[in-house]
């Protein structure tokens, strides 16, 4: 090799090697990033532990196994464990009770099925007319019940 080569690698290898000073600088540097995430961890541990006790004494039915994995999604956003369940289950009751309440109008917009094994007897105004006496005493509940159908 020639002499230019080798102080050009000679340079390189003093660039590349840095100073016990600098080493040690850049492994304080690592170690205090390390001791931040650390502690955000456990900050995140500790708050999350908090909130699945919470949890066990509002919810003591309820195992933290079964929680679905959007609750969990959540948490991690900020919001506490026992209010996005709470939540949650607030939003299946609201679609639940919105489904009963569509089948409800629904039914009453039906007219009813084709066939059904139960059947209420109901009377025209012409048949109760019709009847006698003791036909209409004995058939007075069914004759109300069938006044509220007459249009």
């Amino acid at each position: 090799m020639n002499e230019t080569t080798e102080s050009i690698i000679e340079e390189e290898i003093e660039e590349a090697v840095t100073s016990p000073e600098e080493d040690i600088s850049a492994l304080k540097a690592e170690l205090d990033s390390l001791r931040s995430q650390l502690e955000m961890s456990r900050a995140m541990y500790d708050r999350l532990h908090g909130e699945c006790i919470e949890f066990a004494n509002l919810y003591p039915g309820v195992p933290l196994s079964s929680i679905p994995d959007s609750i969990w999604e959540s948490t991690k956003t900020g919001i506490p464990l026992a209010a996005a369940f709470a939540l949650a289950e607030k939003k299946e009751q609201a679609a639940k009770a919105k489904a009963m309440n569509v089948n409800s109008q629904n039914n009453e917009r039906s007219s009813g099925a084709l066939s059904s094994a139960k059947t209420e007897e109901f009377f025209t105004p012409a048949e109760v007319r019709a009847m006698s006496v003791a036909e209409v005493k004995a058939n007075y509940a069914k004759i109300i019940t069938s006044m509220s159908k007459w249009h």
